[in-house]
């Protein structure tokens, strides 16, 4: 009996101190295991415990004492079991220890860094296995822990650095290689860029011979069945011959044109351009003196859009007055004679001719050699001489005050068209240096009309006139004209766009021109006292009713097509000739299409840009620009036909662009000439079903060439002469 109170006491002592610790880790580490003393009874010679003190000589971390270093189920080899309990705290930290030393033991070992059968330093309390059973002298084992992970990283990053190191001249030779591979990948990219260069070019080469064939085959059915006189007309006469020599010998001195540059300077009253006294020079050798010229009243236009077309209608309208007129502007659009006529009529090509070889003799003895521009004015005035004209009118170039038409220093009648940039000139940088350089035409006591709508275009106006001693006027617009004179209403709604856009300042100028020299003509108008009139008499309606624009929103009907002509190059011009279609044509449930081309790169997509906007085409056609010359379509030089190509092609890509990025279909297509885009609208819309055909509206526009070369395909359609 009193054995058995002793053993129960002696449980009863232990077990406060078994349940030290969490429940959770009890359940967790000795779930199913039982308390020491149930698993071996302790000896009835054990000494008793001292209450609370279930480790009396051991210490946690000392290697001395007798407690076992493992748990109660599996002790270490070598150590002796406890002679009493052991607490729950001492076996957490055992089995921690234990536990964190078999998992750096398996780590090491895997890495090669140690053997299996050799020590481990502890890193988690400090106790060694094996033969290192303690830690390092002078280092604590965290600062071994810190130490053993920093020479892992380094080693690893050692590793990495050398294997990207590795990888990046790997990658540096298979990317550029040697010099010798570079060479030999040169040389094939230049062997593949001339093999295209050949295919395009063989490709063009049978695309020439096959529409060549299909010419010459339809050149001999129409020789067939004409009679012999249309045979003889086919045939170049002699006159044609020598015109066609005159125009290549003048043509050779456009190289000798000056370049244009900003407006720097601003000259005085008293200075004369040394260029306008070059030119008056040749007009001198041309026989015609400073006396007869000025003997001759000179109208004035300048400006940058529409200064033709204000020439071709005060033409027109000063004609209905019985006016004898002479015209000089340029460019030409078809034939180089069309730069000079007399009352409204061109000159012949025998005229022109003989103006070329009477001045061509004297060039050789002017030094520095006279330009195109200068040639051309002076054969204009002395055809006017010799016609003697009542009136010059005189389109100014892009030079301004420094161009060849400013030899007419006594005119009195002046007009600036509406102000834009210009293609391909560098005239200045701002709209401001290009009013002040179109002001330099104005002449002390002139009378000046604009239609300028800009701001600070009209504030430089007024400075360049007040500066010259000179009157200027704003033109009332073309819907004052309409208002004011109702009874003619109905033909001014429905008048060509290039009227309604320029007939109000060229009515201006007409009258101010009969007002000083034919008065007669205009007595119930009071021009003296209000010099912008908006009455139109009778013969001034005739000649707004007779003008042609030929090539300036122009429309041409042949057979099935409806053909919108106008030579827009610019952004503005552009902009004027898409609202002219877009109004003529948004009622209409038919076809458009586009037939484009580009002499430049310059703002081809801002071109592109506005013509889709609001017009709907159902196919788009570039096509590289046509080599005409003097109403002829001239063999192209195989290296102009790739350039041009590859503009057109270049063209097509940037409206496939803005197709996608409007989420359009692209209708691109490049036509290798004129004549192929017509046998393909032909050959699509040309065949419908039961022998209907239906409408097609082509609107032409982009460049010179391009209208010139389709004004003169129309004509051949519908037999006109050349």
């Amino acid at each position: 009996m009193i054995s058995l109170i002793t053993t129960m006491t002696k449980v009863r002592r232990a077990g406060p101190t078994v349940w030290q610790g969490t429940a959770h880790a009890s359940n967790k580490f000795f779930k199913g295991s039982k308390p020491q003393q149930e698993q071996e009874p302790e000896s009835s010679e054990a000494q008793p415990s001292v209450p609370g003190d279930t480790n009396p000589e051991g210490k946690r971390g000392n290697t001395g004492s007798t407690g076992n270093p493992g748990n109660s189920r599996y002790p270490l080899a070598g150590h002796k079991k406890p002679s009493s309990a052991l607490s729950f705290s001492d076996q957490r930290a055992k089995w921690r220890k234990y536990s964190a030393e078999m998992q750096l033991k398996a780590k090491l070992a895997a890495q090669g860094g140690v053997k299996p059968d050799q020590g481990v330093v502890d890193i988690g309390v400090g106790v060694g296995v094996g033969p290192s059973m303690g830690p390092t002298p002078g280092k604590s084992n965290w600062q071994q822990q810190q130490q053993s992970m920093q020479n892992k990283a380094e080693g690893d990053n050692e590793t990495k650095g050398s294997s990207a190191e590795d990888q990046r001249k790997s990658w540096m030779n298979r990317m550029h290689g040697s010099h010798k591979n570079q060479a030999e990948l040169l040389k094939q990219l230049s062997a593949k860029q001339q093999a295209g260069r050949d295919l395009q070019l063989k490709k063009m080469q049978q695309v020439s011979k096959a529409s060549a064939a299909a010419t010459a085959a339809a050149v001999g059915a129409n020789k067939s069945a004409a009679g012999p006189q249309e045979q003889e007309e086919q045939a170049k006469s002699p006159e044609r011959m020598a015109y066609l020599e005159a125009v290549r010998r003048l043509n050779i001195f456009h190289s000798f044109e000056p370049v244009l540059g900003r407006m720097r300077s601003k000259m005085s009253k008293a200075q004369v351009d040394p260029f306008v006294e070059h030119t008056l020079e040749l007009l001198h050798k041309m026989g015609v003196s400073k006396e007869q010229l000025e003997s001759i009243p000179v109208i004035q236009v300048a400006g940058s859009k529409g200064k033709g077309t204000t020439c071709g209608i005060v033409q027109n309208i000063l004609m209905a007055h019985g006016i004898k007129t002479g015209l000089l502007c340029s460019p030409h659009l078809i034939y180089s004679y069309e730069r000079i006529r007399i009352t409204g009529e061109p000159l012949s090509e025998a005229q022109f001719t003989e103006l070329v070889h009477k001045i061509y003799p004297e060039l050789a003895d002017m030094d520095p050699t006279p330009a195109h521009s200068q040639i051309l004015t002076a054969m204009a005035f002395r055809a006017f001489r010799d016609a003697n004209v009542d009136v010059a009118i005189v389109e100014v170039g892009r030079g301004g005050a420094s161009d060849s038409t400013n030899i007419t220093l006594h005119a009195k009648t002046i007009g600036i068209s509406t102000l834009g940039w210009e293609q391909g000139s560098n005239l200045s940088e701002s709209m401001r240096d290009i009013a002040w350089a179109k002001g330099e035409i104005m002449k002390p006591a002139a009378t000046i009309f604009t239609n300028v709508s800009q701001p600070e275009c009209c504030e430089v106006l007024a400075q360049k006139a007040k500066q010259m001693g000179a009157k200027l006027h704003r033109v009332p617009t073309f819907n004052a004209l309409t208002e004011a004179n109702p009874s003619h209403k109905r033909f001014l709604t429905k008048a060509n766009h290039s009227v309604k856009l320029n007939a109000s300042l060229a009515t201006q100028l007409a009258y101010d021109y009969l007002r000083r020299h034919k008065p007669e003509f205009v007595v119930g108008l009071n021009l003296d006292l209000d010099p912008k009139c908006t009455q139109l008499t009778q013969a001034a309606m005739r000649g707004l009713e007779t003008f042609e624009s030929v090539g300036h929103f122009d429309i041409v009907k042949h057979d099935m097509y409806n053909v919108y002509l106008d030579t827009a190059d610019s952004v503005e011009s552009m902009m004027v000739c898409r609202e002219w279609f877009y109004t003529l044509t948004r009622s209409r449930r038919v076809t458009k299409i586009l037939l484009y081309n580009k002499t430049s790169d310059s703002n081809a997509k801002d071109l592109l840009t506005i013509l889709r906007f609001n017009v709907n085409f159902d196919e788009a056609h570039f096509v590289p620009c046509p080599n005409f010359s003097e109403g002829e379509i001239l063999p192209d030089e195989e290296w102009h036909v790739m350039e041009e190509m590859q503009r057109a092609k270049r063209s097509a890509r940037t409206w496939r662009g803005l197709c996608e990025e409007t989420g359009k279909k692209d209708t691109s297509q490049t036509s290798a000439s004129v004549n192929a885009f017509f046998e393909h609208v032909q050959a699509k819309y040309g065949n419908q079903k039961f022998g209907m055909k239906s409408e097609v509206d082509v609107l032409v526009t982009g460049s010179r060439p391009l209208v010139a070369a389709t004004i003169t395909m129309l004509n051949k359609m519908r037999g006109f002469p050349g």
